[in-house]
């Protein structure tokens, strides 16, 4: 799917898309997320049942390699975008429809930014 980078919160989620597509996690981790960061999500498609929460860099970054190695390729088929992101501080919340290697999927993510980084990250999802 084709987005326009127009303004901060767009051009650090085209990024975002970009590290994954190319297959850089720990890249994506280290340039995206705060040291700290946390994320709690609803993804049921782990070892480990939902609802999950990651604490810091390095277990983020085992976490977003064994979610990759379950959905495969991401191609998304419709995005929702709400923003309040001045490049630095705010939030960034999204609905998307994808396809993945596990079928249809719909998710909905939330950013918290701070210092131009993920802090908190909110995942949800269903099949289909």
């Amino acid at each position: 799917m084709a987005t326009t980078a127009t303004t901060p919160a767009r051009q650090f989620f085209d990024g975002h898309l970009a590290f994954l597509a190319a297959g850089k996690i720990d890249e994506m981790i280290d340039h995206d997320y705060a040291e700290d960061a946390v994320l709690i999500t609803f993804f049921d498609g782990l070892a480990q049942p939902p609802p999950i929460t990651v604490r810091g860099r390095a277990a983020l970054k085992v976490f977003f390699h064994d979610y990759m190695n379950v959905v495969g390729n991401i191609d998304i088929k419709s995005l929702t975008f709400a923003e309040d992101y001045d490049g630095k501080d705010g939030g960034i919340c999204f609905q998307a429809s994808m396809d993945s290697s596990v079928g249809r999927l719909n998710v909905g993510d939330a950013w918290s930014m701070k210092n131009g980084q993920i802090s908190f990250h909110y995942g949800f999802f269903t099949r289909g």
